[in-house]
């Protein structure tokens, strides 16, 4: 089915009422919000793996030791946990959140790019080109609200407590 066909099928679902499942954002961007596969959301939190607790050599015993209290390490475990929840949100985000449209200019990616320059966000992994790239540089720092996280998070199966803790690193707009 052309575009032209699909532009034509969603102006007549409209016209009868059929808002397609789309809702207004807290952010005012209108998208349809459905449920996440647990299985990806698992792998790609899985994808991100534990540091190796250090070892110490206990001269009491003469042998090496695990160290799980050296401050390395106990920042290497907060920064997994950081990454872990951002792989969560960056999934159900990705799959989460069908979007009715992209704006229509750039002026939402000229901002982001506004704070790179200033050093408060970095867009290096991303290929601004790729169409895949700027739709999820949209949901995640512009279409998605932490208000909606509860529900995306809801309808991919997380408890409460998980959305919380994934919504704690979010940078998105409330």
């Amino acid at each position: 089915m052309g575009t032209e066909a699909l532009d034509k099928a969603k102006q007549a679902r409209v016209a009868e009422g059929d808002d397609g499942g789309f809702k207004l954002l807290s952010t005012g961007v209108r998208a349809r919000i459905v449920p996440v596969g647990a299985t990806l959301v698992d792998e790609v939190v899985a994808g991100v793996k534990a540091p190796r607790v250090p070892l110490f050599m206990n001269e009491e015993k003469g042998r090496e030791e695990e160290n799980p209290l050296d401050p390395e390490y106990l920042r290497q475990v907060t920064e997994a946990d950081r990454r872990r929840s951002q792989a969560a949100l960056d999934a159900m985000i990705m799959f989460g959140v069908e979007l009715e449209a992209m704006p229509a200019n750039d002026n939402w990616l000229k901002q982001l790019q506004f704070l790179e320059k200033r050093g408060h966000l970095s867009l290096e992994s991303f290929d601004l080109t790729d169409p895949l790239d700027r739709e999820f540089l949209y949901k995640r720092y512009v279409a998605v609200g932490t208000k909606d996280l509860m529900e995306i998070g809801r309808k991919a199966g997380l408890g409460a407590a998980d959305v919380e803790q994934a919504a704690a690193t979010f940078q998105g707009k409330s």
